[in-house]
């Protein structure tokens, strides 16, 4: 082999290293909830999204309450609870716009979830509102909507036909529509693999799988019902049977107070800015946060998520996420 011939192999081979080192796949992405009637994000807040990567941030807008229970008894459905801005959002993120769904407003949809004109005109009117509040606050174009909603088995079909309208919708712009899954709706997910036709069920393309809110809160004998793995664990075995759609995580990086009377009767939350004054003048208040080693043992079980996948933490408020080190964040972004 002369000289010429030699140069040229090496040349080749390295070209082709470099060629497959660029072939890494594509980074999981970081982000967070902001889950206020308010966004004005603190200077702490806005560093703690620079310190620890956040590209994604999902927001809040409103939420749809039954029109009779928001005093509007001529709608079925009506926005609510909507956010106020004192500042615009941030441009150097992907900006997710979420929509809080209760039960009560799809109860209230009821039957006319069966008709097409009544469903059309509240998807269409779900998704302007969307579409106007964006434009005011935020100058980039939006590639994701998010639906949250703890449907039941109940108001399943109506909850879907009415997302799957929305989906319709987005779809002619190339907007993903993502939906939250709680962990006691993976039986009932579960139940439809059994049945056959779980993929004709769920309208999304995506699925927020919330590891939070797993435990009886009201029960005076649950630990933390924030987040307790022995409560988790059961769910994930729902989890690993089916056959879901691509599906991102959410953990929980919050606190509250849960305080009982004398009769050891649920009596009310206490927000965590009041929680240690509330302990040290009552016994019965049990406190509950997301306590980073059930986080993490949770981590260990859950099943292998979607290659590319994002991870959120709930959510941006300064007080709750100081109580976390920045290694413990970090630990919850790297699964």
């Amino acid at each position: 082999m002369n000289r010429a011939h030699f140069i040229a192999i090496v040349t080749l081979l390295f070209l082709c290293s470099c060629k497959s080192q660029d072939r890494t796949p594509a980074p999981n992405h970081r982000g967070v909830y902001h889950w206020k009637t308010t966004y004005n994000p603190t200077q702490w807040e806005k560093r703690w999204i620079e310190e620890h990567r956040i590209d994604r941030l999902y927001i809040r807008l409103f939420d749809i309450e039954a029109g009779e229970k928001a005093g509007e008894p001529d709608w079925k459905m009506v926005p609510t609870a909507t956010t106020q801005f004192h500042q615009k959002l941030p441009d150097t993120l992907d900006v997710v716009p979420v929509v809080y769904i209760t039960t009560d407003a799809i109860q209230a949809l009821g039957n006319a979830t069966y008709d097409w004109t009544t469903r059309e005109m509240y998807a269409s009117l779900i998704v302007k509102r969307i579409d106007d509040m964006m434009a005011d606050h935020w100058d980039g174009d939006i590639r994701e909507v998010q639906l949250d909603c703890d449907w039941t088995s109940k108001c399943e079909q109506a909850y879907f036909a009415l997302a799957r309208t929305i989906k319709d919708i987005l779809q002619e712009r190339d907007i993903t529509l993502s939906g939250t899954l709680r962990l006691h709706q993976l039986g009932i997910v579960r139940q439809w693999g059994q049945n056959g036709y779980n993929d004709v069920h769920i309208p999304f393309d995506r699925l927020m799988l919330m590891c939070y809110n797993t435990g009886r809160l009201q029960d005076p004998n649950t630990r933390n019902s924030i987040l307790d793995f022995s409560d988790v664990r059961p769910y994930l075995n729902h989890y690993s049977c089916d056959k879901l759609p691509f599906t991102d995580i959410a953990w929980p990086v919050y606190g509250w107070g849960v305080e009982f009377d004398d009769k050891v009767n649920f009596k009310r939350l206490v927000n965590s800015s009041n929680l240690t004054d509330e302990k040290g003048k009552n016994a019965r208040v049990r406190e509950e946060w997301g306590n980073p080693r059930e986080i993490r043992r949770t981590q260990k079980v859950l099943p292998k998520l979607d290659t590319v996948h994002t991870t959120i933490l709930y959510h941006l408020d300064s007080l709750n996420l100081s109580k976390y080190s920045y290694e413990e964040i970090e630990a919850f972004y790297s699964r």
